[in-house]
């Protein structure tokens, strides 16, 4: 089945006016607001990402006024508990949206004053801790930029992954081996205990893109000499990107220069956390059961795990660099070893950080109670099912998949947030279009 149904897409939407069968549902009901002051976040977003808006609908949950910054139409403008949106033009190029962040931010903390400001992408992750350490911004902002990310030293390596190895290495954490390559001169020869598959990671890219599979020495010849080549046409591109994530206040990095992994087996995996002050407040572990697209792309349908090495490296990590706010950690789970290597970090929030609270482990909860100065509430834990079906990126990656109809998945969907659904059923609907 390469097409979407549209009978399946309409299943959908007419579920989301019924009861779920699992308490999966966003309700003021399911949490007590936090007493006394009112947190304000300032939520920003630079790519229109799916899933990643579903942390605003569970962080209003919690008691905290929600504000949003981002172009017009992206699915968390949709968010019916929104209490602002400071809105951004969209150009069709995320660098051309980025040179109007600095000015609306700093409009946005005179005017609404955040206490808390939350990327929901990795380009808006890479510009807001620019911005936290440019001396041409105003004091306010730059104060609550630190406030948000935490310390200053650490924000270079929470968006550069050769950088994050290093500090894994330092900080004596399981992790592939890993070297940087500029090309042009793209000169690499592995290491004789280096085996293949290798993997080949540009900077700033998530979800699997930027990531390329290299089985063998000689795919690895050819994926070199391909990048570089750069014809005028690039040199251009590369030229003018630069120009614009310069005024824009992106801190200074090279389109330039690619990562290598070696190869750690298993399954995938990632650990999200709430952190102040490089101290975790609460953290929340969930493995892949399905991914899209294969074999690098974004979970749609995950499991909830505990595992202690994912906890103490994602808890190493966060001291070392001294975060705040959401981050994530990814890893690959060896299930025959028990290991759990660390492969990357997203130094933003993902698609599943509201989930944590079923599982006894309330991210959103943590993070509004400590802005509150309040005592997180203890959610009770959900033992079964354990799959969680993330809506709609399984319905995306499968329109007849199984976990759709199993009684026994957690159905992510959002029932009270119709204009959302609605948002997801016209994206759904493209991709039917694009596939038939």
């Amino acid at each position: 089945m390469t097409g979407r149904d549209p009978a399946s897409l309409a299943a959908h939407k007419s579920a989301a006016n019924k009861p779920p069968h699992h308490p999966l549902q966003t309700s003021p009901e399911r949490a007590d607001a936090a007493k006394g002051f009112e947190p304000r976040i300032l939520f920003v977003a630079l790519v229109n990402n799916v899933g990643c808006e579903r942390v605003i609908i569970e962080m209003s949950r919690h008691g905290a006024l929600c504000a949003l910054m981002s172009p017009n139409g992206y699915y968390c403008t949709k968010i019916q508990s929104l209490a602002r949106h400071f809105s951004l033009p969209q150009g069709g190029i995320v660098w051309l949206t980025s040179l109007f962040v600095r000015r609306r931010l700093e409009f946005a903390v005179h005017d609404w004053r955040p206490s808390l400001v939350v990327p929901l992408d990795d380009i808006a992750a890479w510009l807001l801790r620019s911005l936290a350490t440019d001396s041409s911004v105003t004091q306010p902002m730059r104060d609550l930029l630190v406030r948000s990310f935490g310390s200053p030293s650490g924000y270079r390596a929470a968006i550069d992954r050769n950088l994050l190895m290093d500090v894994a290495s330092r900080v004596g954490v399981r992790k592939p081996q890993h070297k940087r390559i500029a090309y042009p001169r793209g000169d690499f020869s592995a290491p004789d205990d280096w085996a293949f598959p290798l993997f080949l990671k540009t900077e700033h890219s998530c979800g699997g893109d930027g990531v390329t599979a290299v089985k063998d020495r000689a795919q690895l010849l050819r994926e070199l000499a391909a990048k570089n080549v750069r014809g005028p046409k690039r040199r251009l591109v590369s030229w003018v990107k630069n120009i614009l994530r310069s005024r824009a206040g992106f801190e200074a990095s090279s389109d330039d220069e690619i990562i290598v992994q070696s190869f750690a087996p298993g399954r995938p995996a990632f650990r999200s956390v709430a952190a102040w002050n490089g101290r975790v407040l609460a953290g929340v572990s969930f493995a892949a059961e399905q991914i899209h697209p294969e074999p690098t792309g974004a979970s749609t349908v995950i499991r909830f795990i505990e595992h202690p090495e994912m906890d103490e490296t994602a808890a190493a990590i966060t001291a070392a660099l001294g975060c705040s706010g959401f981050v994530s950690f990814d890893f690959m789970l060896d299930d025959e070893r028990g290991h759990a290597t660390l492969i990357e970090m997203n130094a933003r929030c993902v698609g599943s950080c509201h989930l944590g609270g079923l599982f006894g482990h309330d991210i959103c909860g943590a993070l509004v109670a400590e802005l509150a100065g309040s005592s997180a509430s203890q959610p009770t834990e959900i033992t079964n099912p354990k799959l969680v079906a993330l809506f709609p990126k399984e319905l995306e990656r499968d329109p007849g998949s199984p976990y759709l109809s199993s009684s026994d998945v957690l159905h992510d969907i959002p029932r009270s947030e119709l204009a959302l659904l609605d948002a997801y059923e016209r994206h759904l609907a493209r991709i039917s279009h694009t596939t038939d």
